[in-house]
């Protein structure tokens, strides 16, 4: 089990105080940056210890504020072990070798900070931390890609294994959200939080908030079972809400991570380290994944894109929930028997939508800005296909954009001019975020039926829970946690 320690940055002695007490309920413990407070009183601090207390004067060259030469340094961490601070950080690169012998057998921790790159000797590097008596490793890296994360973890279940001195081994930035959540299965003893938005100490950090209540990591051990959504840019997806509310719901020891990769390669390299027990697809990775697995579903063979994958024993078997997704909103507002169904876009979603409103009766078609491409697919999946410029000579029922425009990227773009909207048409963005897009604002203006991507997304969630743990899933949470999530973004 992991501990919370909520790195604290505020630049006056009085900040630090009151954040400990405003956090106190929260954290298990708070590291202090010494090298972030302008009138540095650690008395003042140690006397208002709400919890244990981390000291940390990091220099410029590990990602911190002061001069790697800066007396300073050496001085505030002597006088944090004589004062009694719980642990004290000293990087191993300091030289501080006074400093680690005071601390040496209470509460020493040992750090070092790659914040360029994946250094190549992690080994090293830990051998020397034990060999100058750290009671507590510490090595921070900034990965280049998700196979630096998956070499760190298998390196930090190395560590674990061998049941030496406890290492805490974390990934910066997006790529290495992951190893903050699952320090626990690989034995860290505690795990960084920031205490708010905004208040980060480094970059990836999640608000110890977050840390306790949705990934609940303080839960999280080597038996817990690890799943997550793969994507190039999953940072604010909000499948781990919903997943994660499912998981507690039901009692599950389990969790629901974001695994951004920049490409699917490295993450395939990164899988047998990670070790998942299943894992949704997003964008740009639903088509491309498929030559990874093992076993597909027959409609995900059909429409040739995934969005949930199931590992066992270290094969990867296919299937896809887009299409029960897109239906099961549909459904509320219109019978899409016999109806003409438009589709925007020839990506994996736009596929998976054309084959399960295509099984249910409706005429589809779908419009792509590389209409040679639409076409290609629409031959594949027996459907009509045609330009997203000729839109305008279309006629629809039901319109459904399964392209990324109007995202978060392109908030103020739209896939389809305003005027070709028509009334009493049923309309679906699967971009959920916004969640009021462009689009569907348009639509709506023109009398048209809306259905906004948090719908769809939910649809599909609930039967990707179904499909990993062979339980019913617990719909009303999940239905709670998307509510909230709506009105979380409408304010």
């Amino acid at each position: 089990m992991a501990r919370i320690c909520v790195a604290l940055v505020e630049e006056t002695t009085d900040g630090m105080v009151a954040r400990m007490a405003e956090l106190a309920s929260v954290a298990d413990l708070f590291e202090i940056r010494a090298d972030r407070v302008i009138d540095l009183d650690l008395l003042t601090i140690l006397r208002a210890r709400t919890r244990p207390l981390i000291l940390t004067c990091r220099p410029l060259s590990e990602g911190g504020s002061w001069d790697d030469e800066d007396p300073r340094r050496r001085l505030t961490l002597l006088e944090a072990v004589k004062r009694g601070f719980d642990y004290v950080d000293v990087e191993l690169r300091s030289g501080f070798m006074d400093v680690m012998v005071e601390k040496v057998g209470d509460g020493l921790i040992v750090s070092h900070h790659d914040v360029h790159g994946m250094p190549d000797d992690l080994e090293a590097i830990y051998r020397q931390m034990t060999e100058v008596g750290a009671d507590i490793a510490k090595i921070v890296v900034r990965p280049r890609s998700i196979a630096d994360v998956g070499r760190l973890l298998a390196f930090a279940a190395r560590v674990r294994d061998a049941g030496g001195t406890p290492l805490i081994a974390l990934a910066l930035g997006p790529l290495g959200a992951l190893t903050r959540i699952l320090a626990g299965r690989y034995g860290g003893p505690f795990t960084y939080a920031s205490a708010a938005r905004g208040h980060e100490s480094a970059p990836g950090q999640l608000t110890a908030d977050t840390m306790a209540d949705l990934y609940r990591v303080r839960n999280v051990t080597p038996e817990t079972k690890v799943y997550g959504v793969l994507g190039v840019d999953v940072a604010r997806s909000l499948s781990p809400v919903l997943h994660n509310r499912a998981f507690e719901a039901r009692g599950l020891d389990a969790v629901y991570v974001p695994l951004q990769a920049e490409a699917l390669p490295p993450f395939i390299e990164a899988l047998p380290s990670l070790g998942l027990s299943g894992f949704s697809v997003t964008r740009p990775y639903k088509v491309e994944i498929l030559q990874h697995l093992v076993e597909v579903e027959e409609a995900a063979a059909l429409c040739g894109s995934v969005n949930t994958v199931v590992v066992h024993d270290g094969l990867l078997r296919g299937s896809t929930t887009d299409g029960t997704g897109v239906l099961v909103p549909l459904k509320k507002k219109i019978d899409v028997k016999g109806k003409k169904a438009v589709i925007l876009g020839a990506g994996g979603a736009a596929r998976a939508a054309a084959v399960a409103l295509g099984g249910k009766g409706a005429r589809v078609t779908l419009l792509a800005r590389d209409a040679a491409r639409a076409a290609e697919v629409a031959s594949v999946l027996g459907c009509a296909s045609g330009s997203l410029a000729d839109a305008g000579s279309a006629a629809w029922d039901i319109l459904v954009n399964a392209t990324p425009v109007g995202g978060r990227a392109s908030v103020d773009e739209t896939p389809l001019r305003a005027e070709l909207h028509r009334p009493g048409a049923v309309v679906l963005d699967m971009v959920y975020d916004p969640l009021e897009t462009r689009f569907l604002r348009e639509a709506e203006a023109a009398g048209g039926r809306t259905i906004d991507g948090l719908q769809m997304l939910l649809a599909q969630a609930v039967a990707q829970f179904e499909t990993w743990t062979g339980l019913e899933a617990p719909v009303d949470t999940m239905k709670s946690a998307a509510l909230f999530l709506a009105q979380a973004q409408e304010s």
